[in-house]
């Protein structure tokens, strides 16, 4: 009965630390005055993009720009690494629905601000503490005459980016895991062994 416990229990941590393991940050989509920005989910990222419905009139009371934003609370302390690709396919350009990340409610702007549609990528790398808001934004001035666009993914060689990583444990937590699924395996069959000689 002893072994049989002690099977359970190395099967219940190791299931325990693989939950912890497999956390990601849970991110949320919003749109501000009835824009219809959103998120298409990639392989590996996203692309945010921004209102473009009219929803704004012009001379009207009605506000005219809407905040697209797709952002998260982190978990634990984590470092962030991201390449982004920006485009606009307003006839503005960049100076009317500039993109970028937040943190905390704080805009850092990535994308370049001139009057015609411009391109532009980068990497970006930035630390959060646990509790931190982030995530990526596009703010469009006059939710009309074309969408800008932000890509993000995970920068090169990076595996733990919360963000987008898929819920997958490490490979030593399935080790783990397996094992204790054995273990418990095991006992159980000495279990019923035991009984049917008794």
């Amino acid at each position: 009965m002893g072994r049989l416990v002690w099977a359970a229990l190395l099967a219940a941590g190791t299931l325990a630390i693989g939950g912890q393991a497999c956390a990601a940050d849970i991110f949320t989509l919003q749109n501000t005055n009835n824009g219809d920005g959103g998120v298409t989910l990639l392989s590996n990222g996203f692309d945010l993009f921004g209102a473009n419905n009219g929803t704004s009139k012009k001379f009207t009371s009605i506000p005219r720009s809407s905040l697209t934003s797709y952002t998260a609370t982190a978990g634990a302390a984590e470092t962030l690494s991201f390449d982004w690709t920006y485009w606009s396919s307003d006839f503005g350009g960049t100076l009317y629905d500039p993109g970028g990340y937040l943190v905390n409610g704080v805009q850092f702007q990535l994308s370049t601000t001139g009057p015609a549609p411009g391109d532009a990528s980068g990497n970006v790398v930035f630390n959060l503490a646990a509790g931190d808001s982030y995530g990526f934004y596009i703010f469009s001035t006059d939710s009309e005459a074309g969408r800008a666009y932000l890509e993000v993914t995970p920068a090169e060689g990076v595996t733990g980016f919360a963000a987008l990583a898929a819920a997958v444990p490490e490979p030593t937590t399935w080790t783990m895991m397996i094992g204790g699924f054995f273990g418990l395996g095991a006992a159980l069959r000495r279990r019923r062994a035991a009984a049917a000689l008794a």
